[in-house]
């Protein structure tokens, strides 16, 4: 074989060896990238999951507050609710009115009671007797008032 023989596939060679460098290198590069994007998602889930723990474990704080107010809150009605009944027990039949003011209402209650037995009586609801613009005036017989 001759030198042109062995330099034809010396260049055979070399130009095969030159593809085939650039056929792995670009798949190299392409694994090197492929390896940044699991690397990265790997990443992303991690912080995922390290929010969600935060998540909830903000929430079961927010819980357990909510409990701690819901039994203070119970706590403090069963509390008012003792004092009143025991306020209750204590003062059974207390009035509502004080004994002078109940006194007054019956009083008044009597006086009402007595002016509306007259024909010609003040309205009951202010004034015992008559009073205001018409006390005093002759009052017209009902059939003037028709005619």
């Amino acid at each position: 074989m001759g030198t042109v023989t062995w330099i034809g596939i010396i260049i055979i060679v070399a130009v095969a060896a030159f593809f085939l460098g650039a056929f792995v290198t670009k798949k190299q590069f392409k694994q090197d990238e492929l390896e940044q994007q699991a690397e990265q998602a790997k990443n992303a889930l991690e912080q995922y999951r390290q929010d969600v723990a935060d998540h909830l474990a903000s929430t079961g704080k927010l819980v357990n507050k909510m409990k701690d107010n819901y039994d203070q809150l119970l706590d403090h009605v069963e509390e008012t609710n003792k004092l009143l009944v025991n306020d209750k027990k204590q003062h059974p039949a207390e009035p509502f009115f004080s004994k002078e003011t109940t006194e007054q209402l019956q009083r008044s209650l009597k006086e009402r009671q007595s002016d509306r037995s007259s024909a010609h009586a003040q309205p009951a609801d202010y004034v015992s007797g008559e009073s205001g613009l018409f006390a005093g005036e002759n009052k017209e017989p009902e059939s003037a008032k028709a005619s």
